[in-house]
């Protein structure tokens, strides 16, 4: 299970490299050299690259017998946040992101053709090695947790289905919107990484709903949908509300792709409390 870690490191690699000589003055993979120097973008890349050395300390804790020593919050919150950003990546982006440069000529940006590609497909590696490393040290840890049905308690019922319901409202909203984007984006590839994201939505509050209604029947699957579509709506609405209020100019997002990205984060939010709460139940079983 070591491999894992490792790998998941290894592909971090490129990017912290990238991000490294960016902060040392290079302007390695970028058209427009005035753009690093923007005060945004410093703080952004500098920010970006702290949070691939945090992959590289998630993975390598949940491969290594030290990692089984930390409090669960400290290895979950961050597997979390990286599910959802690292999917999204493996399941839609990068695949779209080949086929564009395989078939088109890549679109004039900030930065080298070369450079989308193998930060891209950095990603894709860690989220590959980094989930699998997450559900093998998941499975021997927490697998009482997942596999036991424990209702909750009956004065957290009425809070539980209002978060729920609100969960799946914002789960709903932001699924139909990027829908919407897809559609009338007038490109296949669009379309295709937008319906990813609305199918993740959907089977986030899918699953959260089936965790909440106590169903014993495929436990793992369920709470691999929840877990995997809460993330992914709250990741990409968090860094899309800071990457906007930060006025950086990393994103194209029109008003429907960004209200898409803010009911995410809303959603995401609530069904990650709301399946946290269903697989406690009384909070009487150990928690790891």
């Amino acid at each position: 299970m070591r491999a894992l870690g490792w790998l998941a490191a290894a592909g971090t690699v490129p990017y912290l490299t990238l991000k490294l000589l960016w902060l040392s003055g290079s302007t390695a993979g970028v058209t427009e050299p005035g753009f690093l120097a923007d005060p945004t973008v410093v703080v952004a890349n500098a920010v970006t690259f702290g949070m691939d050395l945090v992959v590289i300390g998630l993975a390598l804790a949940l491969t290594h017998e030290w990692g089984d020593r930390l409090p669960a919050w400290l290895l979950l919150l961050p597997a979390w946040v990286g599910t959802g950003f690292l999917v999204p990546m493996v399941v839609a982006v990068m695949p779209a992101t080949a086929l564009q440069y395989a078939t088109d000529a890549p679109d004039a940006t900030w930065f080298e053709p070369w450079l989308q590609p193998l930060v891209y497909g950095g990603f894709a590696w860690q989220g590959v090695f980094l989930v699998a490393a997450f559900v093998a040290h998941a499975v021997r840890r927490w697998s009482d947790t997942v596999t036991t049905v424990a209702p909750p308690s009956p004065a957290l019922v009425p809070l539980l289905r209002v978060i729920v319901a609100g969960g799946c409202v914002m789960a709903a909203a932001s699924a139909g919107l990027h829908l919407l984007v897809g559609l009338t984006a007038g490109s296949a590839l669009t379309l295709g990484v937008q319906a990813a994201d609305a199918a993740l939505a959907v089977a986030g509050a899918a699953g959260v709903v089936a965790l909440v209604r106590g169903r014993p029947q495929s436990r793992w699957a369920v709470v691999a949908a929840a877990w995997t579509g809460s993330a992914a709506m709250f990741s990409w609405g968090l860094y899309t509300v800071v990457v906007r209020m930060a006025g950086g100019g990393f994103t194209t997002y029109g008003p429907a792709a960004g209200t898409a990205q803010v009911a995410g984060l809303l959603g995401g939010f609530a069904l990650a409390v709301a399946g946290m709460l269903a697989l406690v139940g009384t909070g009487e079983r150990r928690r790891g």
